[in-house]
């Protein structure tokens, strides 16, 4: 506020966007919107770098700090959120009332949630569930390979696009291709890449080099570059699409962009995938003690009894990666299971 002190701006309402537009206006950046997309091509400023961290911090008070503590039932003592089993057409679960799949990530939130005294969480997710998926859709033989291989796509994708050995790849280089490899899979361009790389992974990029890492990612991956362009040519003429495990969306009515269309079969099949090990757990888990206590997108936790947690860890992994071995049929799935006192230890 005292950044953008003066005249009317004295009293600013930080939450108003025309606000904050007119603010930064006068302070020569001129924002088509205050999204965080729009924010992040001026990221290298000290104002919007302020503001930006403003907005995440008024987030997470207003969503989760003053929150959860009154959605806790005064007789259980726990969280009780709600499920949607097809709240997003990707049919991947939503979740409400509270809604813990945004739950952020930093340590001072997830160390909060703790098991009853005598019990552990076990806790697993899948090893880059949407990325597997799409290899084994779109018939990318350079992606399935390094699956079979048990190769690090990431390493891999760092290589290729960034033209070194393998052995050369940095943990700079891996980070950067984190963004191209999770951007670029739903038809992001060199501008969204750009703004994608520095908002979700922290990395700069100029739009030239994310014009260039794109043009290499597509060469380097001729079957997700063919998937990409037959589902655009075919995207009007299409009346459904459908998840590895049968379920459709029907499209009558709609025209969805292409990013949707590439998104739901990829993130619906993963989302197929969690659910038929959520499913399979529920029986596998009897004689352990251990019970579901959440899911988030590709995570499941569990809640088991300190003696039985080891065994419950393997029945986790267990059931998730045969989940994985229904659906896909070329590409292997792999999900890692960690006993921890707290959330934050995952």
């Amino acid at each position: 506020r005292q950044l953008f002190g003066g005249g009317f701006l004295h009293e600013i309402n930080l939450d108003s966007p025309t606000q904050v537009q007119k603010a930064f206006a006068q302070r020569g950046v001129s924002l088509r919107s205050t999204s965080r997309w729009a924010l992040a091509e001026y990221s290298e400023r000290e104002d919007v770098r302020l503001f930006q961290e403003y907005r995440k911090a008024s987030k997470l008070c207003s969503s989760f700090l003053d929150v959860l503590p009154q959605a806790i039932h005064p007789r259980t003592g726990r969280l009780h959120p709600t499920y949607e089993q097809c709240g997003v057409v990707s049919g991947r679960f939503s979740c409400h009332s509270p809604n813990l799949q945004q739950l952020p990530r930093e340590k001072e939130f997830r160390a909060c949630f703790v098991p009853e005294a005598g019990n552990c969480l076990v806790i697993a997710d899948y090893s880059q569930i949407e990325l597997r998926v799409a290899a084994e859709l779109s018939q990318d033989r350079r992606m399935m390979a390094a699956y079979q291989q048990k190769q690090d796509l990431h390493t891999l994708t760092a290589s290729l696009i960034t033209q070194k050995n393998l052995e050369q790849v940095t943990k700079a280089d891996r980070q950067a291709s984190k963004a191209v490899n999770f951007g670029l899979l739903y038809g992001q361009g060199a501008r969204g890449l750009k703004s994608y790389s520095k908002q979700s992974y922290g990395v700069d990029m100029t739009l030239e080099e994310a014009a260039l890492f794109r043009e290499r990612f597509f060469q380097a991956y001729r079957g997700i570059s063919n998937w990409q362009r037959k589902t655009a040519r075919e995207s009007k003429r299409l009346t459904e699409t459908r998840t590895f495990w049968g379920r459709r969306w029907l499209l009558e009515g709609h025209q969805p962009d292409l990013p949707t269309l590439l998104n739901m079969p990829v993130q619906g099949t993963a989302a197929d995938i969690t659910k038929l090990a959520l499913a399979k757990l529920v029986p596998a888990l009897t004689d352990t003690g251990a019970r579901i206590i959440g899911c988030i997108h590709d995570e499941i936790l569990l809640e088991a009894p300190l003696e039985t947690a080891p065994q419950a860890a393997s029945i986790l992994t267990e059931m998730m990666e045969t989940a994985g071995r229904e659906v896909l049929k070329e590409v292997p799935v792999e999900a890692e299971s960690r006993i921890c006192r707290n959330w934050a230890e995952k």
